[in-house]
């Protein structure tokens, strides 16, 4: 499933959702809405489903989602909420820009693999990292399954952001950066952004009172992170 709204011939909002979410969360229900009545996006959304896919294929079908949409749009704004962040940053690091200008991060995840193994232990997670099996995961109430070669795939193309404290991005990135992270995030807690606001380049670092959700902040700093 998909949405795409013609609201504005020259810029593009392409929006990459959360690991265990999909294109009808609130988040771009309120941006959709937002955009349709100020007219200052059009607007993209897929549903990624991310455990199906490595990284690889999934930065695969994202580079020819922005080339098909670079000749369309003069401006593109990638987007990214939480594991959506991940693959909006790694697309920044390691393929074509075309015509993306700005990275929007929401509670991005820096680490998620890291974040796994953290939650799980690595004893339960060893036969999947060596893409052996799959894993199931509780994700925000539902089970999720990773496919093999998912781990393998991040550790052998070196996709994790931040790693043992280092982060691993252009400290001038090649695009603007503007992050919204929530004090009480416990899910991706906010020190991994204030670690990665100090290795880059940032325009606007946005440090709200909200969780990993980003639900009352989005609607209210909208502007503000526009």
């Amino acid at each position: 499933m998909y949405f795409y709204d013609i609201n504005n011939e020259k810029r593009l909002w392409l929006h990459l959702h959360g690991l265990a979410t999909n294109v009808l969360g609130r988040k771009i229900e309120f941006l959709r809405n937002y955009f349709k009545e100020k007219k200052l996006y059009s607007f993209f959304a897929n549903d990624m489903d991310y455990e199906k896919h490595t990284t690889t294929n999934t930065l695969d079908f994202l580079e020819v989602l922005v080339r098909g949409f670079s000749q369309k749009f003069e401006e593109i704004t990638l987007c990214g909420s939480s594991h959506g962040g991940y693959i909006a940053m790694n697309y920044v690091r390691k393929r074509p820009l075309f015509n993306v200008k700005r990275l929007v991060l929401l509670a991005p995840s820096y680490n998620t693999l890291s974040l796994i193994i953290k939650e799980l232990g690595e004893d339960k997670v060893k036969p999947w990292l060596e893409g052996k099996e799959e894993l199931t995961i509780l994700e925000e109430d539902r089970e999720v399954t990773f496919i093999k070669d998912w781990a393998k795939d991040i550790i052998q193309n070196d996709y994790e952001i931040i790693k043992d404290g280092r982060v691993d991005f252009p400290e001038e990135p090649p695009v603007e950066i503007v992050i919204m992270h929530g004090i009480r995030d416990d899910i991706v807690p906010i020190h991994y952004s204030e670690t990665f606001a100090k290795s880059v380049k940032v325009k606007k670092f946005l440090k709200v009172d909200d969780d990993h959700q980003l639900n009352e902040s989005l609607q209210k700093y909208i502007e503000e992170l526009l």
